[in-house]
Order: structure tokens, then sequence, then C-alpha cells
């Protein structure tokens, strides 16, 4: 079992699709949901999950640098938003994979699998 978090920039709709998507796998197991306004304070230690989830907001309406921060942190990160990976394109971002949404359950498994793949 992988444990997991999932941050979403504005909180979690039940229907998300990431919150969905990782309760069907059945080798995740979800340690923590909330948004980055509620997490960013605790700056999490990286090894208290093995895996982050994470969505975007618009590229208008970008995130301060303390979540960049808590982002780029991460040793591994799926990230998803709207709108396509280029128009986030920072310094020393290195997710294990980018979801535009909407995305199919095959596409998350896809960015999963890279997950499993690069573990040691």
């Amino acid at each position: 079992m992988y444990r997991c978090l999932l941050l979403c920039y504005s909180g979690v709709a039940p229907s998300s699709l990431l919150l969905k998507f990782i309760e069907r796998t059945g080798c995740l197991e979800l340690s923590w949901v909330g948004t980055y306004a509620e997490l960013a304070p605790s700056a999490p230690p990286a090894a208290g999950w093995d895996l982050v989830f994470a969505t975007l907001p618009a590229p208008d309406h970008p995130l301060l640098d303390s979540y960049w921060r808590v982002l780029q942190g991460q040793k591994a990160l799926i990230l998803s938003s709207l709108y396509p990976e280029k128009m986030f394109v920072r310094e020393g971002w290195r997710p294990v994979a980018f979801l535009n949404e909407p995305f199919s359950f095959e596409q998350f498994q896809e960015a999963l699998q890279r997950y499993l793949d690069q573990r040691p």
C-alpha cells in the first residue's frame, strides 16, 4: 500500500476525479486531503507519504511561492489541471506525470504506473 496525499487549490469536491480514482486503485491509501492553504504552514516532511497528487489553479491565478516550494519539495508528484502543462513551466519542476482534466482512469493508471516504475 502506498500512502498518498491529495492537495487541491480550492476545496476538494467528493466528485473530484483524483479522489475517485485514488479510492478505486486498491494500492493507494489516502493519508490526507486538503488545500494548499491548510498544508503550507506545516510544510510536510517528505517522509510523510509516498506520493502527492495536486491540482493546479488557472495560470492567471498563480500559486504563492510558498505553495510552489511545498510542491517542489515532494519526491513524487502527480499534477492535474484544466490547463496544459506548458502553462506551468517553472525551474525545478519535475512531476512524475501531468494530467490534463478531464482525464480517464486509464490516463490516471498510466501516471501511477510511471510512479511505480521509478520506485527503487
